[in-house]
């Protein structure tokens, strides 16, 4: 199971003396308190909003410049801890931490304004309310808003006084429950701000929360090795289609060629062999010809050692460049025996060159193997992340296909032994 954020509920508020705190920190009198900042307590529980770094070093170069604006003080509940009435800052974090931040860097700010929040309506429901309401200005992202969505449900507060009180749809309420039960690493990337909250209830809502989580995470991966940051929509894998396409049907019509052409056909079962013909004859009008053995010359390399002299398959040349996008390289040194080498000319980088006495301990039994195993070579050098999404890596990739699925008339049944005797 992925792991998911848990909430906890928290414990009963128990409230303090507001005189007596602000006697012992040492603070003036009348509704606008104004304390130390040393006297102020925070606990992360009594905001509904996460603290931002960058928010907090915005505020505090702000207050470097202009000094605290006294005209913002801070809301604050006095709390009993350990038989001691302290005061809690629970709206205007940010600009409390802000001018803790600018204190450190040496700029003296001797007391800060502040609102204490009578004790008799201190409670965990309405500090929750008023730090979903209070913070309008700078609206709640819908992953804020679902922490405090479900922390009031945990109090047993209906869900009709939630919506009232928080000024909210039930169907808000049904999409910020999504993201509250989501995995932790769907939280990460909201909070990250690579994907946004509509998109994850989306796919929370069309695949659930696992599947939402892995579709999101490997677009993010996606996104970040291409220097995207932020994904959308259009950047996730589209759901697969209940029907064969008709690019699928192509593929598989020649898969299926290959097999009736492959030169063991007739050692397969009665029953393969009959439902292969069963399968193709009344489609014989698009099959290939059974392709034929042919006598292929023996290549002989240059005093270095290089087939520069050798047979070359190339890619369907690009409109944009008017340069085939990939080639192949066979060359035959002696019968039985193919090397092959590739070229590729996608993306800033590029491979080139042609076999060499060197590739001989690579060597391939028959020409089609050796144009399959380039054909694997090229599919790994175009899956980076900067060819993918190069203009001319689609047509290649539907070249290779077509090349990997050709039959391979050289193939033999003492090759086959062979070949089963090696890799038993």
């Amino acid at each position: 199971m992925v792991k998911s954020k848990s909430l906890q509920l928290d414990v009963p508020i128990v409230t303090g003396n507001t005189k007596a705190a602000v006697k012992a920190a040492g603070g003036g009198s009348s509704d606008l308190w104004t304390v130390p900042p040393s006297a102020i307590f925070y606990d992360p529980r009594d905001n509904v909003r996460p603290l931002d770094q960058a928010r907090v070093r915005h505020i505090a170069d702000l207050i470097r410049v202009n000094g605290y604006d006294r005209k913002k003080p801070l809301g604050c509940i006095v709390r009993k801890v350990d038989g001691e009435d302290r005061i809690y800052v629970y709206e205007g974090q940010h600009r409390y931490h802000a001018a803790l931040l600018v204190i450190s860097e040496g700029i003296s700010i001797e007391r800060l304004p502040i609102v204490i929040d009578e004790a008799k309506s201190v409670s965990r429901e309405n500090l929750i309310v008023a730090g979903v309401t209070n913070n309008d200005g700078e609206k709640l992202s819908p992953l804020d808003l679902a922490s405090a969505v479900v922390e009031l449900q945990q109090l047993n507060i209906t869900q009709k006084v939630i919506c009232a009180r928080l000024g909210i749809t039930d169907q808000t309420i049904r999409d910020v429950t999504l993201l509250a039960t989501a995995p932790a690493a769907i939280h990460d990337l909201i909070r990250s701000k690579v994907v946004s909250s509509t998109l994850a209830i989306e796919e929370i809502r069309t695949y659930g929360g696992d599947k939402a989580m892995f579709r999101l995470t490997s677009a993010a991966a996606q996104a970040k090795a291409t220097g995207t940051g932020k994904i959308t929509k259009k950047a996730l894998p589209k759901p697969a289609t209940k029907g064969i396409t008709g690019e699928q049907a192509k593929q598989l019509l020649q898969a299926l060629q290959s097999v009736l052409h492959d030169p063991l056909f007739g050692k397969l079962s009665p029953g393969t062999v009959a439902g292969v013909h069963s399968a193709l004859t009344p489609l014989s009008d698009l099959l290939d010809a059974l392709p034929k053995k042919s006598a292929y010359p023996i290549h002989h390399p240059n005093k270095h050692g290089v087939f520069d002299k050798c047979e070359v398959i190339r890619a369907p040349m690009s409109k944009r460049t008017g340069l085939s996008p990939a080639e192949i390289h066979l060359a035959q040194p002696e019968d039985g025996s193919w090397i092959f080498s590739t070229t590729l000319r996608i993306g800033n980088s590029g491979t080139s060159g042609v076999p060499s006495i060197r590739d001989f301990e690579f060597a391939c039994p028959t020409r089609m193997q050796a144009i399959r195993a380039a054909v694997s070579e090229l599919t790994r050098a175009l899956d980076t992340p900067e060819r993918r999404i190069e203009k001319d890596a689609k047509a290649v990739h539907t070249w290779l296909n077509k090349l990997h699925l050709m039959p391979d008339p050289d193939w033999s049944e003492e090759l086959s032994a062979k070949y089963a005797e090696e890799n038993a």
